[in-house]
């Protein structure tokens, strides 16, 4: 049978190891105690103001039991509370969070103090250990015989001393048992996936003649549980080492378990979807050649945002029952630990004050009612009626409460499920909560230590916790009589930073604080800090900083909490300050193309730049650019010259011949949080064209007739021509672009050409060059050469030797750009072209 999964059985039974050497079995056992989640005594019914047990005074209010002096000592007061909490009604509460009964408990209050994981256990007053975390030797020392269950100093830090059995026969059909201590701790952490185990056999102990050659096998794996999954880094692996070896030495082994990327799609209740919570099993197994018995310690690995700052996940021991301790003796939250104590010892005398009301979340009380967490982001409209609740109890005790610079205190607190507006779902608890107006810094101070402690023990939104309330770091049971509540001092200012307020980046937001103090003009001033997500570099300013109504101008969108403080001068508790949240939204940037201009001509075979400018309200942000060419090329990435508040970009890319037509430009200007702005403009790619009639290089030169060159259009025309080379009829050239479709079109002909006295006559000379968005043409028709008829078929042929006639040549120019030929004519020392097109 295996020892495992303590975490999830209702009783912690007589555990049994059975260990198998030689393959006989063996055993090693443990003493059992009644688990958290078993009912609880029979219950007395709850006290009321009108049934105060004897020797207790009873009061119509607060006031008049305060103005009464101190009554009972904590002792005395706790065990009336014990009796007026032992019956806790049924509450109204969200899907998973119906059962309030008790977790088995193994918590601390924070890194200092602990308890053990059963009530049986609860470690009495002076008997904590050290703080800190364990190692194998503290470990060993804090297990006394007899004791059979884990023991957790915190969340992070838990030890278990088993023993361990195993039994064979010896060579000489002896019975015999090896006993070993198994000492095993392991670590959480607030801020990776990952748990650390250490553990080491020591003690031997035999029983009868043992065989020391039979075979013992340890090892230690992770199993996830659903979807998780669990890595073992630097694994052990299994160990296999004969009774003798164990016994030798002290064998001492590390295993790292790593969380894996798959957390479950989405939780089950009371945990919200959009935390991530798994559930991991270290398992210790113990084997020989026929057994395999594990003892499974389970613990969760989670990760939220609300969370430790870095976000990226961490692991607790789930079994561990949290506790946030608030200590009477902490001068910064005197009032409201008074405020809560009497919650619990004293629900009569609380306002309101029906008789028989029951506080939940007492972690001294029997049952233990929980509390739960509540996320105010997660159930804003319960969160603020927690507040409104309270708020109107407090104001019909005193309407004026706020002018004295007191907060509405509640308890339960409004973050929890059990806050003031439960008793708005079910009538049975419509009054289970307590609300005082309190000093405004000891309120506040409470919460910054509450929400500190939410963050350290990894309490998630759902997740169940109880309060503790004692005196000094060892939350010790205070001695003597209640003192009385310590009244506020001197009248320090009232401040109010007004409410959370929204707007946009670089523009003005109005702020709506508010400043009193019945004695004194206090100094007052603003300050402003970004939170979680805000860039670095970002900074606000105030129109007025030293006025309670003003307005914020920030240079990065994100959160940004606000402080208004007022200092009368007179020391404690001044100065005083409250806080507001200022959420501003990005503002887009705003771009603009300032090259090339809307209908511009581009030629496709030179890089044609793009230039753009831009404005950013938010003048903190970075930005980049892209500019699509809309060739199909993709975009091109920009250099941003980078201002505060703006800037510029500046990109190129060569169309090419590919590339021709009417062609949109897309310009988009991103800042660092996503915001992006889109330009166009529309241009026409084109590639210039040129032709002429006739040309000859060589012994007799011939300059380029006649010539056109395009855009602009050009059209020329020649009669006849007498050269140095030949006499030439009927010249014609024309070269013109569309400048809505980008298309050229140049055209050659010449009607006949007598060349090198009369060695060469050619007749119907034409040539064509097109390019447009459709593609790039050439072409070229000769008539007859020397009386042979050519056509557009493209070739050469040879007069007497000596003269060599190419037709209907397609070629490039040393530039790259396409050239058609309808006639070359090469002989010693001379070159003739008739007909001749360009396209670049």
């Amino acid at each position: 049978m295996a020892t495992g999964a303590l975490k999830n059985s209702r009783h912690l039974r007589r555990l049994t190891v059975l260990v198998t050497v030689a393959g006989v079995a063996l055993s090693t056992s443990a003493t059992s105690v009644a688990g958290a989640d078993e009912p609880g005594p029979a219950a007395d019914p709850p006290a009321s103001a009108g049934d105060a047990p004897p020797g207790w005074r009873t009061f119509g209010s607060y006031e008049e039991a305060v103005a009464a002096g101190p009554s009972r000592t904590l002792e005395e007061a706790a065990a009336v509370q014990q009796n007026s909490m032992n019956v806790a009604e049924p509450t109204v509460l969200p899907e998973g969070l119906e059962d309030t009964a008790a977790r088995p408990r193994t918590k601390a209050a924070d890194e200092e103090w602990w308890w053990d994981d059963e009530d049986t256990y609860d470690v009495a007053p002076g008997e904590l250990p050290e703080p800190g975390e364990f190692t194998l030797d503290s470990c060993e020392e804090e297990f006394p015989d007899g004791r059979t269950t884990p023991l957790y100093k915190n969340r992070y830090s838990m030890c278990f001393e088993p023993k361990i059995g195993f039994r064979h026969m010896n060579g000489s059909g002896v019975f015999a048992i090896m006993w070993f201590d198994l000492t095993l701790v392991g670590w959480g952490s607030r801020d990776t996936l990952w748990n650390r185990f250490q553990w080491r056999i020591s003690n031997p102990v035999p029983e009868g003649p043992v065989d020391p050659t039979a075979p013992m096998t340890l090892d230690m794996v992770c199993d996830g549980q659903g979807q998780a999954s669990c890595e073992n880094d630097e694994a052990q692996g299994p160990v296999t080492k004969s009774l003798a070896e164990w016994s030798s030495l002290e064998w001492v082994y590390n295993e790292n378990f790593f969380m894996g990327d798959s957390f479950p799609s989405g939780n089950t209740p009371p945990f919200h979807p959009d935390d991530l919570v798994s559930f991991l099993s270290a398992r210790f197994i113990a084997s020989g050649p026929d057994y395999t018995d594990d003892l499974d310690l389970t613990y969760r690995c989670d990760s939220a945002s609300y969370l430790p700052a870095n976000e990226s996940g961490g692991c607790i021991f789930d079994d561990v029952r949290p506790v946030h301790y608030i200590d009477m003796e902490d001068t910064a939250i005197t009032q409201e630990a008074f405020h809560i104590f009497e919650a619990f010892t004293k629900p009569h005398l609380i306002n309101p004050d029906p008789a028989g009301k029951i506080i939940p979340g007492n972690a001294n009380s029997r049952p233990r009612e929980s509390l739960s967490r509540l996320r105010p982001e997660y159930e804003p409209t319960r969160y603020r009626r927690n507040h409104d609740i309270a708020v109107a109890t407090c104001l019909g005790v005193d309407p004026d409460y706020a002018s004295k610079r007191m907060d509405c205190d509640e308890f339960p607190y409004r973050s929890t499920f059990q806050g003031a507006a439960l008793g708005t779902e079910d009538p049975d608890t419509e009054y289970s909560y307590s609300a005082r107006a309190l000093n405004r810094s000891h309120n506040r101070s409470a919460g910054a230590k509450l929400g500190v402690w939410y963050s350290f023990d990894r309490i998630l939104h759902g997740d169940r916790f109880w309060v503790q309330v004692g005196c000094g770091p060892q939350a010790l049971p205070c001695g003597g009589d209640i003192p009385d509540m310590p009244g506020t001092g001197n009248t320090p200012p009232t401040v109010d930073a007004g409410p959370d307020v929204t707007g946009a980046e670089g523009s003005p937001v109005a702020l709506a604080g508010t400043v009193t103090d019945p004695d004194d003009t206090p100094t007052i001033a603003w300050s402003a800090a970004p939170g979680p997500g805000v860039d670095p570099g970002a900074t606000c300013t105030f129109a007025n900083a030293a006025a309670p109504n003003t307005t914020i101008t920030c240079t990065d969108d994100g959160p940004f909490t606000v402080t208004l403080t007022a200092d009368d001068g007179h020391g404690e508790p001044s100065p005083v300050s409250d806080r507001a949240t200022v959420t501003l939204a990005n503002v887009n940037p705003a771009a603009q193309i300032t090259a090339p201009t809307s209908g511009q001509m581009i030629n496709a075979r030179r890089p044609a730049p793009v230039s753009v400018t831009f404005t950013d309200q938010g003048t903190n942000d970075t930005h980049t650019c892209q500019v699509d060419y809309g060739d199909g090329d993709g975009p091109v990435q920009g250099t941003v010259t980078q201002q505060p508040g703006g800037g510029t970009c500046a990109a190129e890319h060569v169309y090419g011949f590919d590339g021709l037509g009417p062609r949109t430009i897309t310009a988009t200007i991103t800042d660092d949080d996503g915001g992006a702005d889109s330009k166009t403009v529309d241009v026409v790619v084109y590639v210039p064209g040129a032709g002429f009639a006739i040309s000859a290089d060589g012994l007799l030169d011939v300059e380029r007739t006649p010539d056109v060159r395009c855009p602009p259009d050009d059209e020329q025309s020649t009669a006849t021509l007498d050269t140095l080379v030949g006499r030439v009829g009927a010249l014609n050239v024309s070269c013109t672009v569309s400048t809505t479709t980008g298309r050229t079109e140049v055209e050659t002909s010449v009607a006949d050409v007598t060349l090198l006295n009369g060695l060469v006559r050619i007749t119907d000379i034409q040539s064509s060059c097109t390019a447009d968005a459709s593609g790039i043409e050439r072409s070229s028709l000769v008539g007859t050469i020397n009386g042979i008829p050519i056509g557009a078929g493209s070739g050469s042929l040879s007069v007497l030797g000596v003269v060599e006639v190419a037709y209907n040549e397609s070629t490039t120019d040393t530039e790259g750009r396409l050239v058609q030929n309808a006639i070359r004519v090469r002989a010693a020392g001379q070159e003739v072209v008739v007909g001749s097109c360009r396209l670049g």
